[in-house]
This record gives C-alpha cells, sequence and structure tokens, in this order.
C-alpha cells in the first residue's frame, strides 16, 4: 500500500472511531482497538481497554459531530503509524465546540490495522489554528 492509501486508510479508521454506531458497539471497537489499547485522555485520566468496552457513556452522542482536520501519518515502522490531527467536536450549539489536537499510534497485525494509543488534547481555538 503506498503512502497516500494509507493515511486515507488511516483516516478512515480514526473517522470511524467517532461515528456514534461504532462508538455505541463494542464489537465495532474491539475491530479498531488492539487489546493493550491505552489512551492519554483530554480530561488528564488514562483510560486502559478491555474487551468488551464501548464509549456510549452517558453522552448524546448522536448529537455530536465531529470533524477532523489536517490530518497526517508518519511511518514509523512498516507495521506502525503515528497519525496526527485536529478535531472540532460540534454539539447542538454551536458555542459548544471543543478543539483538540490528536494522536494515535496504529499497529498493523496479520494485515489488520489497530490503534495502540491515543492522546488527545484539549485546546484553545486560537491555538488549534494554528499552523506553528
Amino acid at each position: 500500500m503506498d503512502r497516500e492509501m494509507l493515511r486515507e486508510h488511516i483516516f478512515a479508521l480514526e473517522n470511524s472511531l467517532l461515528q456514534p454506531e461504532v462508538r455505541k458497539s463494542a464489537e465495532k471497537i474491539a475491530g479498531l482497538l488492539a487489546d493493550d489499547f491505552i489512551e492519554f485522555c483530554s480530561s488528564g485520566k488514562v483510560y486502559k481497554y478491555e474487551r468488551g468496552d464501548f464509549f456510549a457513556d452517558g453522552t448524546n452522542i448522536d448529537a455530536l459531530k465531529w470533524e477532523i482536520e489536517d490530518f497526517s501519518v508518519d511511518l514509523i515502522a512498516n507495521d506502525i503509524i503515528l497519525a496526527k490531527y485536529k478535531v472540532i467536536k460540534y454539539s447542538e450549539l454551536e458555542e459548544n465546540k471543543k478543539y483538540s489536537l490528536r494522536s494515535s499510534i496504529w499497529k498493523c497485525t496479520n494485515s489488520e490495522w489497530k490503534m495502540i494509543f491515543h492522546q488527545g488534547t484539549l485546546t484553545k481555538q486560537r491555538y488549534y489554528r494554528s499552523n506553528g
């Protein structure tokens, strides 16, 4: 797979993790996250995945919309990708937008890409929009 196809594939996987039908399905989440997945959450908490977890935590995730911008990937090794991007999280009210910088590490095992690490860092819009 060439670099652009790989970027598009990882982008599609990242984007799927933001979709309500995936976030509410333990089976779909298990297809995307490695068994040893860990996340440094934007809240400061550390989340360790356990098979059977899903991301419908009582939040009305159907009312949320996520937009990925400035998506890029770095090939760390033949089977390891670092994804870097920005996210705008919209709620029902326009003034409730949240901005974050994101990074994920994906590993390919048995021809299947799974996320092994993710970090989200909340930021203010003025920093989010900067190119530096």
